[in-house]
């Protein structure tokens, strides 16, 4: 639930404005005030709750200044205005109001205005954020993941967190050969106001790199956007770079985080069911208003025999970013050690020059015969240039 401050005149309005802010079961109400406070007492109020939302009912003009200092007061708090007239309606984003909605708004209304005034204030896209969705079940998205955060962490020196968000069939767990003590599960349930002591319970460590784990677990209640909402305020100043390991469907609760990702990776192989279904996965990010610059396709288990990247493209309908070799013994072998594949295998190469990619660093192959012979024998041999 988001802390919230809620503002009105004390006139029959305020029933139906506390009706809705309840009905939402999102905002729990620090302060209810029932007059309009001046500014020197809006600025003491503030001061002491930091709310997340303000909730100001717009019956009378004087609403229009006390957002003005609010903003001042609190820049990152959504400011929700209620019920105003068409004139301050039309000026009230200018003086500090996210979002207005009409007195005679319903509880969804209100739901989808806190969630557009909290993503424009505290919700915009996170240049550390990427998510990884398979076309299909089986298509890999995990083992790019854990194997792609493992190279970040070992060649990149970053500080990585894996988020295993497929909560009914993430196996993550498995691929790592362990049984966390806790689960991103019970993480979301209590998320809000989680501090960072608490928040380490919940973490398991493996190869440089942090994960929070999927248990699988059916009988616990399914989180919500801002549950990922929430994680994301605690753990994005943390870490470098977090990678999303997400279910195949994007649900209401993973949109959030699909929504801020820098990048949204498709994983397809080569097949043509998979390339089908990784078609309709861009149409359906499409629809979530995630433009197709901040998607790319990732080919795995790519044969030689395979079609090329073009013609993936062209089935796909998206360019193809990245390509990785098929490597079934290296990764059966990984996975039963609970460790990423072999840094020097031709697929480990595969994933540490991704790694570098997805930092900026451009990556410079030795193109002569020596380093030819080297590479087809699994021996990397490259380097990388910071962009």
């Amino acid at each position: 639930m988001f802390n919230t401050i809620a503002i009105h005149a004390g006139s029959s309005r305020a029933h139906r404005l506390r009706y809705l802010m309840a009905a939402t079961n999102w905002l729990e109400i620090s302060r209810d005030l029932a007059n309009f406070p001046n500014e020197h007492e809006l600025t003491r109020v503030c001061g002491g709750i930091s709310p997340e939302v303000v909730i100001i009912d717009m019956e009378v003009p004087e609403t229009i200044d006390l957002a003005a200092v609010v903003r001042e007061v609190l820049p990152s708090a959504a400011i929700v205005g209620y019920g105003p007239s068409a004139e301050a309606s039309m000026i009230a984003t200018k003086v500090g109001f996210d979002i207005t909605i009409p007195v005679d708004s319903s509880v969804d209304d209100l739901r989808y205005a806190l969630q557009e005034a909290l993503r424009k204030r505290q919700g915009g896209i996170e240049k550390s954020l990427l998510c990884f969705l398979p076309a299909k079940a089986g298509s890999g998205c995990s083992t790019i993941v854990l194997n792609t955060a493992a190279a970040l962490a070992r060649d990149q020196g970053k500080r990585v967190l894996v988020l295993d968000t497929d909560l009914r069939s993430g196996i993550l767990s498995v691929m790592l050969a362990v049984k966390p003590k806790s689960s991103i599960q019970n993480l979301l349930a209590v998320v809000e106001g989680l501090d960072q002591r608490r928040f380490k319970d919940f973490v398991v460590s493996s190869q440089g790199v942090d994960y929070l784990l999927s248990s699988r677990i059916l009988d616990i209640a399914p989180p919500e956007w801002m549950d990922y909402f929430h994680l994301l305020s605690i753990t994005i100043k943390q870490y470098d770079v977090i990678m999303v390991d997400m279910p195949e469907l994007i649900n209401p609760a993973t949109v959030e985080l699909a929504r801020r990702a820098r990048e949204v990776y498709v994983v397809t192989t080569p097949e043509i069911p998979s390339l089908t279904l990784a078609k309709q996965r861009f149409e359906e990010l499409g629809r979530l208003s995630i433009p197709k610059t901040r998607m790319g396709l990732l080919v795995n288990r790519l044969h030689r025999s395979d079609p090329s990247p073009d013609q993936i493209a062209e089935m796909a309908g998206h360019a193809v970013s990245k390509t990785f070799p098929n490597d079934y013994v290296g990764l059966r072998s990984a996975i039963i050690a609970g460790r990423p594949v072999t840094e020097n295998s031709r697929l480990g190469a595969a994933y540490a020059d991704f790694a570098a990619e997805l930092i900026g660093k451009t990556i410079v192959h030795d193109t002569s015969l020596a380093g030819k012979l080297k590479s087809l024998w699994g021996i990397r041999e490259s380097s990388t240039i910071s962009n």
